[in-house]
């Protein structure tokens, strides 16, 4: 009688426990999806130095695939439009490429870093490529180094062909030294005073710039 008792009461408790388990898979959030627009484009348009920009592709000196379409104006901010199609079409080989499998199409000593290929994996891992995310760029409030400029610098700037390699590894007190020709770059949205030549920055990644300046270059 008494084990009965026991047991019963176990198995009781053991029933609200698994119950409760699964009602908190509701209070669990869910992992925040890759966003086409705001962190693929970003990949593709700016890493590798620019080649795939407007600025740059389908030169006399580079036949890479156009990644995005000339700037245009929107209410006064100079906006890089993507080539949507252009890039979902190559999810794939971007995905063999993300994985190993093979090495940059184009050719030439390009890598993407290990951030670049995990976000590249889970884009293709979500199934439809293309979100409709939107593009989110907010230079109010305090710019820092370490929150802003850092994440923009190891997105576009850090491939084995660029500052993560052959150009000069970037630090603070290099950019902070060196904050005259960084406003030359942003006010010309990449077309002059870059060392290493021309290179297309999206009005989000100068605005950003020119605004950490404004404030002072905080770390």
């Amino acid at each position: 009688m008494k084990k009965g008792i026991i047991l019963t009461t176990l198995t009781g408790l053991l029933v609200i426990y698994i119950s409760s388990c699964y009602n908190n898979k509701s209070d669990i959030p869910a992992l925040p999806k890759v966003s086409f627009l705001r962190d693929v484009v970003t990949v593709v348009t700016s890493g590798a130095c620019g080649c795939h920009n407007n600025v740059n592709a389908n030169s006399a000196s580079n036949n890479a695939i156009a990644f995005s379409l000339p700037d245009t104006v929107i209410n006064g901010l100079i906006v890089r439009r993507p080539k949507s199609d252009a890039i979902v079409a190559r999810v794939d080989t971007i995905a063999k490429w993300a994985n190993d499998i093979i090495g940059h199409p184009g050719g030439g000593n390009v890598f993407l870093t290990e951030n670049q290929k995990i976000l590249f994996r889970k884009w293709k891992e979500q199934g439809q490529p293309y979100d409709g995310g939107e593009i989110v760029c907010d230079v109010t409030g305090s710019i820092k180094y370490s929150t802003h400029i850092v994440p923009i610098y190891n997105g576009t700037c850090k491939s084995a062909g660029c500052h993560g390699g052959r150009g000069p590894v970037l630090d603070y007190n290099r950019l902070v030294a060196n904050k005259n020709t960084l406003l030359v770059m942003m006010n010309s949205g990449g077309s002059s005073g870059h060392p290493g030549g021309v290179i297309g920055l999206s009005s989000c990644v100068t605005n950003t710039f020119k605004t950490w300046i404004v404030q002072g270059q905080p770390q």
